[in-house]
C-alpha cells in the first residue's frame, strides 16, 4: 500500500483583511489537497489564531509542525492579501529544498465599497517577493488566482504532488553499481562523487561474481516460487528450464541486495561476463524488478538510473530504458525506441516473449548463455522521453521531449516502440550536441511536470519540441539577497 505523501500547507493571512473569508476558504484548499493524493499537515487554531499563519511566531510553530511531521513540499495559500514574511518563513522553515507551491484565492463577488475582499494577488506578489529576497523556488498553478474547487487547481496539486515525490525520491538515492561499464561504452561513464555532491545519491558498487555468488545460493522453493511467476507473465515456452531457473536466482539476489542496501535504482552490466560467466542475459529479470518498482538500466548506465527513477516518480507510472535509434525508412519524424529486450512489460499489453540476445548471438555463433530477452511492443498512444547527464564544469542538463508511440511497418527484434514527434531533426540535433545514446521512457505526456522537477533538483531543462502546457508555472531561477 503506498503512504500518503505529506505536504505542508501555510493559510497565510493579513489581520487587517477579512478574517472570515480566510477561514472560510482554508478547509476547502485542505480538502482539495487530500483529493490530490496527499497527506496535509497544517496549522490548527489550537496552533495558531484560526488557524492562519499571520506573525514570524504562528510562522515559528507552523515551520515546526512541517519539520516533525516530514513534510517533503509545501503549499502556500493567500487567502486574502496574506502577509508575506512570516508566509515564507514557515514555507522554509530549516530547509530551502523542499518544493514549495504559491497560490490566491480569488474574489467571491462583485468588489463594491461595502463588500468584503480578499485582494490574493497584491499579497500573492509579496509573498512570491519574499521568497525571491530569500532565493528560494516556487512554482504556481497557470491560473495563480483561483479557487480550491476549480478543475484546473486541482490539477495543478496533482502534478505538484508528482513533483514533490520525485524530488524527495531522487534526493539522497542510493544506486546499485553491478559490475564495470562495458569497455567500449564510455558513453556510460559517470562521476561518482559529483553526483553524490550534486543530488546526495549514493552510489554502492557490487562486483558481478558476488552477484552470482549470492543467486547460486537462492534457495530452490524461492527459485520455483519464482519461475511460476515468471511464467505467468511473460511466454518463456522458448526457454529451457536451466535458464528460468538462473533468471529467477537472479532476480532473487537482486531483490536482497536491493532491500539490503536501501537501493532506488541499480545499473547492471548485461554484457557479456553475466552471458559467459553466469549463462543468462538478465533482460527479462531487469524488466520485472523495473516493473516492481527499481528502475534497472543497462550496460551500467547511472545516469539512465537516475533518467529512469526521475521520469517514474514524476509520471507515478513505471519508466523503461531506450536507445535514441533509427529513423523510420517512410514514416515522417518517427524513430525506433529500441534496446534489446528490457521494456517493462506494464508499458506493453501485446505479445509478451523470452528469446535470446540476437545481436550477442549472431556475433559469437552460439544462443548459448543467451536466453533472457523479451520480445515485446510498446502500447501506441502518447509517451514522455528524458535523459539526465553531466558536462563538464559541473553543469547537469535534462533532456525532456513528448511523442506519441505509432503503429507503422517494422518490427525489430527485442523491445522497441515507434515513436512520432514533431521535429524528428530538432530532437536528433539536440541528442548529438549534449546527450547520449539512452533515454527513459514512459507512457503520457508529462514533460511540464518534469520541467519543474528538474528546476527544484537544480538541473537545466532542453526541450528542443513543444510540450504539452504544465498545470505549474515555474518561478525564478534564482533571487536577490535582501
Amino acid at each position: 500500500m503506498t503512504v500518503p505523501l505529506k505536504v505542508g500547507f501555510v493559510p497565510a493571512s493579513r489581520g487587517i483583511f477579512d478574517q472570515e473569508l480566510a477561514v472560510k476558504v482554508r478547509d476547502d484548499v485542505i480538502e482539495a489537497i487530500r483529493g490530490a493524493g496527499m497527506e496535509v499537515i497544517a496549522p490548527d487554531d489550537n496552533l495558531t489564531g484560526n488557524g492562519l499563519v499571520q506573525t514570524p511566531e504562528e510562522a515559528r510553530k507552523t515551520g515546526e509542525l512541517f519539520e516533525k511531521e516530514g513534510v517533503c513540499g509545501v503549499v502556500v495559500g493567500a487567502l486574502n492579501f496574506g502577509n508575506e514574511v512570516p508566509a515564507a518563513l514557515a514555507a522554509l522553515w530549516r530547509s530551502d529544498e523542499r518544493p514549495v507551491m504559491l497560490f490566491g484565492v480569488g474574489e467571491d463577488g462583485e468588489l463594491t465599497p461595502e463588500a468584503s475582499r480578499r485582494d490574493s494577488f497584491c499579497g500573492l506578489i509579496s509573498i512570491a517577493t519574499a521568497l525571491r529576497h530569500r532565493e528560494s523556488k516556487f512554482v504556481f498553478p497557470r491560473r495563480a488566482v483561483c479557487f480550491p474547487t476549480d478543475a484546473g487547481f486541482r490539477l495543478a496539486l496533482f502534478e505538484f504532488g508528482n513533483v514533490c515525490r520525485a524530488v524527495t525520491g531522487v534526493r539522497g538515492a542510493v544506486y546499485g553499481l553491478f559490475g564495470p561499464r562495458p569497455e567500449e561504452f564510455e558513453t556510460c561513464a559517470f562521476d561518482e562523487l559529483s553526483l553524490l555532491r550534486k543530488l546526495g545519491i549514493r552510489v554502492v558498487p557490487v562486483p558481478l561474481t558476488t552477484l552470482f555468488s549470492v543467486a547460486e545460493a537462492v534457495p530452490v522453493a524461492v527459485e520455483r516460487e519464482i519461475v511460476e511467476d515468471m511464467e505467468g507473465s511473460a511466454d518463456c515456452s522458448g526457454v529451457s528450464e536451466g535458464d528460468l531457473a538462473k533468471m529467477a536466482r537472479l532476480e532473487a539476489a537482486l531483490e536482497s541486495m536491493i532491500e539490503e542496501h536501501g537501493m532506488g535504482g541499480l545499473a547492471l552490466q548485461c554484457w557479456t561476463s553475466i552471458q559467459d560467466d553466469y549463462g543468462v542475459s538478465p533482460c527479462f529479470v531487469m524488466s520485472r524488478l523495473t516493473d516492481r518498482g527499481t528502475p534497472c538500466a543497462c550496460e551500467v548506465d547511472i545516469h539512465g538510473t537516475l533518467s529512469m527513477h526521475l521520469l517514474s516518480l514524476v509520471a507515478g507510472s513505471t519508466a523503461g530504458l531506450a536507445d535514441w535509434n533509427n529513423r523510420h525508412y517512410r514514416a515522417a519524424d518517427v524513430f525506433s525506441a529500441w534496446h534489446c529486450g528490457v521494456f517493462p512489460l506494464s508499458l506493453c499489453s501485446g505479445e509478451k516473449r523470452l528469446s535470446y540476445h540476437n545481436i550477442l548471438a549472431d556475433s559469437t555463433g552460439t544462443t548459448e548463455g543467451k536466453f533472457g530477452t523479451v520480445e515485446s511492443r510498446l502500447d501506441d498512444g502518447p509517451v514522455t522521453m528524458t535523459r539526465v547527464t553531466e558536462h563538464p564544469r559541473d553543469t547537469w542538463p535534462v533532456l525532456i521531449a513528448e511523442g506519441d508511440v505509432v503503429d507503422v511497418p517494422g518490427s525489430p527484434p527485442g523491445s522497441h516502440g515507434w515513436v512520432r514527434v514533431s521535429d524528428l531533426d530538432r530532437l536528433y540535433a539536440e541528442v548529438l550536441r549534449g546527450f547520449p545514446h539512452h533515454t527513459a521512457i514512459t507512457g503520457g505526456h508529462v514533460g511540464g511536470a518534469l520541467m519543474a522537477a528538474a528546476y527544484f533538483l537544480g538541473l537545466d531543462p532542453v526541450t528542443p519540441l513543444s510540450l504539452e502546457p504544465a498545470q505549474l508555472e515555474i518561478g525564478p531561477e534564482s533571487g536577490v539577497r535582501s
